[in-house]
């Protein structure tokens, strides 16, 4: 499956096609930092994305690599998960764009997450933790109108509502 959700951001579902892409970016130290470690065996990441289907079937879990489309040609910006939490709840992560992308890529296939997150799967609120380590991120979903909830040693966590989008998109409705 593959859709456009925002001005120029598709997402199109992951396949084991795609195993030596994630392998690539989640084995780089500097764009895995605050994200889990994984393996860099390229059989544990099919064994992986195996069960990851299995998930997505059930509706536990989506993923998606992020595209453009340019001259009729589809290219690959990064990738990122939604993982239910609840019925009314999902967790945005696992967020990962290639080195060197544009700045207008983090805002636009982070809305394309919320888009099709918020419209798609109906759900009601993202709940967000992210490295305390990880100021940018934080900071850039703050901005976005997550809200803070708590925090520990290690991790901030932020509520991000369906009501938080709507201002979201009003505000950045260029990429929508």
């Amino acid at each position: 499956m593959k859709i456009k959700v925002t001005k120029n951001i598709y997402l199109k579902e992951v396949d084991l096609k795609d195993t030596n892409y994630i392998l690539k970016l989640r084995t780089d130290k500097k764009l895995s930092k605050y994200i889990n470690k994984t393996s860099k065996k390229k059989r544990d990441q099919i064994n992986w994305l195996k069960n990851y289907f299995i998930r997505k079937k059930n509706k536990i879990e989506y993923y998606f690599i992020f595209q453009v489309k340019k001259k009729k040609k589809f290219y690959n910006l990064g990738f990122a998960r939604i993982i239910k939490l609840s019925k009314k709840n999902f967790h945005f992560g696992g967020w990962i764009l290639n080195k060197n992308t544009e700045p207008w890529v983090s805002l636009e296939t982070c809305c394309s997450i919320y888009k099709y997150a918020f419209k798609v799967l109906k759900y009601k609120s993202c709940l967000l933790w992210i490295n305390l380590k990880n100021k940018k991120v934080i900071k850039f979903h703050q901005n976005l109108g997550a809200k803070y909830i708590k925090k520990d040693k290690k991790e901030i966590y932020l509520k991000f509502k369906f009501s938080d989008f709507l201002k979201m998109k009003k505000k950045y409705n260029y990429y929508f």
